[in-house]
């Protein structure tokens, strides 16, 4: 997959699928262009996963275009998706269970080989670069643990590390930070930073119900409302987005009302959901 200048890693328009006369995708276009920092967000159900599971291939669009360097693949799997380099995190992590830490990692750095082009190196590399990731993600006290023994913020954090430890050109997180420990959504902010300071030209798409976290990562978020695009831009104006509040915290919010129930901005965990 090549990248050059702002030419979209993968570029998707028009998707659009239904469940049982449902539509949970209604025509959406989303770009993930080199260095992209890009939030995904909105209330439940709006269909975010949805759209991350129709972007790494494990749903099939009933319509619309997904292309993935210069080439067409909205009909392709997750394997071959995976190869051209699109990469992505569960909600719960989906580690394998008679695999160390370590090992899980070394096996999504090993992805690196088949679509980054990147040069074998010896095993030792791969154990290197793979346990660098996971002391970056905070996991360096578990790397010998296997999954079951690790606390369920550290799988969490293995996961991430998984999936970021062969520096793919797409890097999709759905809601990374779920049953995170307050330290540890910091811990998580600030390896993601690292992360793309080590590699600028990666493209990363978050799903995350944390604005704050979100704000902090991205520079750019697009809100989905009923499987259809609300808003998209700077996250800062799309924040403050009329509609992007009504959507968040009804008819209230635009008026300058609260419901303590919905905004939690109190506790620093959520600002609009």
């Amino acid at each position: 997959m090549n990248g050059t200048d702002s030419t979209p890693w993968l570029r998707a328009t028009g998707l659009t699928l239904s469940f049982g006369g449902v539509k949970a995708l209604d025509g959406v276009d989303i770009a993930l262009e080199p260095g992209a920092r890009l939030g995904l967000i909105g209330p439940n159900g709006s269909g975010k996963t949805t759209l991350l599971n129709v972007l790494s291939g494990m749903y099939r669009a009933d319509a619309g275009s997904i292309v993935i360097g210069s080439q067409e693949m909205v009909r392709t799997g997750p394997g071959r998706r995976a190869r051209r380099g699109v990469v992505r995190t569960f909600q719960h992590p989906l580690l394998a269970p008679s695999l160390t830490l370590l090992e899980n990692v070394m096996a999504g750095a090993r992805l690196s080989r088949r679509f980054l082009s990147a040069p074998d190196g010896p095993a030792d590399d791969v154990r290197t670069r793979s346990a660098e990731m996971l002391d970056l993600f905070g996991c360096g006290d578990h790397v010998h643990q296997l999954p079951g023994e690790a606390p369920y913020g550290i799988r969490k954090m293995a996961e991430v590390a998984r999936a970021a430890a062969a520096g793919p050109p797409v890097l999709l997180l759905d809601e990374p930070a779920a049953g995170l420990s307050s330290s540890e959504r910091q811990e998580l902010v600030r390896a993601l930073k690292e992360f793309g300071d080590r590699h600028p030209r990666s493209a990363l798409c978050l799903v995350e119900h944390d604005v704050p976290l979100v704000s902090a990562l991205c520079d750019r978020l697009m809100v989905l409302n009923a499987g259809a695009l609300l808003s998209s831009g700077e996250t800062t104006a799309v924040l403050r987005d009329d509609r992007v509040r009504a959507a968040y915290l009804g008819p209230a919010a635009q008026s300058g009302g609260t419901d303590d129930s919905d905004d939690r901005s109190a506790s620093g965990e959520k600002v609009l959901d």
